[in-house]
């Protein structure tokens, strides 16, 4: 029989894929040590360890240390001609410099979930935003590691028996997922990648349309979209938005972001994040003007209500 998404655990999630082994951090690692560890390991966030223990209780992202270095380097100019990032003097502070610009926001806080519990508190934690949780078997037969967003949707892409009460071959407007009641964040073309970056962080987004003149879809930028970070990368950030996008070596991603309609249905929409590996999907009209988003979060709100 059949259980609820809410109801398996992350164990079955995982089955019998061989998850990464955790990559994660002291304290003590300072800000360009941490730079150059997400970048050699292809990741975009860094647990971090308590000072005490070799317990995970914080985690950083790749935006939070882009958001520092930049304060650092041009504080709050506009259009700076130039960032020099490599150059910025606090570099060898430790992370935790990074945490305290605003030790209230979730993000930093690692969520930990247990190995052979139900999903339910994890769906709930997604739904708020947070990205990944930090599984931990108390029985000591798995190694500790990270639960994503991702996992799930594959396993309820390839389970949809697991959401129950949900017609998966519904549109995403009749589910509520696609409303033109959504209020979009976006760039615009000749806009600096700097500022809609900024725009990003301050309305703590994890990716924004880019749109060119006549409101059209053109691309789409994200914190994602950082992988691989280094000073090169930060320094080009100056350029307006529509040539940054062709700097980064998933430009062709970037520039022909995955979309779909409000007619789309859910399958048809969880297809396209699990083919193309993506947190978002752009909602738009037959003149690819953005209509909304449905991001992962959005799915798992409506996943933790069974």
């Amino acid at each position: 029989m059949s259980r609820k998404i809410t109801e398996v655990t992350p164990l079955e999630i995982k089955g019998t894929t061989e998850k990464p082994i955790l990559i994660a951090a002291r304290p003590t690692i300072t800000i360009r040590q941490a730079l150059k560890t997400l970048a050699n390991h292809n990741i975009t966030s860094l647990p971090i360890y308590s000072h005490s223990s070799d317990k995970v209780v914080n985690i950083v992202n790749l935006g939070d240390i882009l958001n520092y270095i930049v304060k650092e380097a041009v504080g709050d100019e506009i259009n700076p001609k130039a960032l020099e990032s490599e150059k910025v003097n606090n570099l060898d502070n430790s992370i935790e410099a990074v945490m305290t610009l605003d030790d209230e926001k979730e993000s930093y806080r690692i969520f930990n979930s247990d190995a052979n519990e139900g999903l339910k508190k994890i769906l709930e934690a997604f739904s708020r935003g947070i990205h990944r949780s930090l599984v931990i078997d108390y029985t000591n037969q798995t190694k500790p590691y990270l639960l994503t967003q991702t996992d799930i949707i594959r396993y309820v892409f390839s389970h949809p028996e697991s959401i129950p009460g949900i017609d998966i071959n519904a549109s995403l407007q009749t589910l509520g997922l696609a409303g033109r009641d959504q209020k979009i964040v976006a760039g615009h073309v000749n806009e600096s990648a700097l500022n809609v970056y900024r725009r990003m962080a301050k309305k703590e987004l994890m990716a924004i349309p880019i749109i060119d003149s006549e409101n059209r879809l053109f691309g789409t930028l994200s914190v994602s979209d950082l992988r691989g970070l280094n000073y090169t990368s930060i320094d080009n950030l100056i350029l307006p938005v529509e040539e940054f996008l062709t700097t980064l070596p998933n430009s062709a991603t970037v520039l022909n972001p995955v979309i779909a309609f409000p007619q789309t249905t859910l399958r048809e929409a969880l297809k396209l994040i699990v083919d193309h590996h993506i947190h978002r999907i752009w909602v738009v009209d037959e003149d690819r003007k953005v209509l909304a988003v449905v991001t992962l979060s959005d799915l798992f709100g409506f996943f933790a209500k069974l």
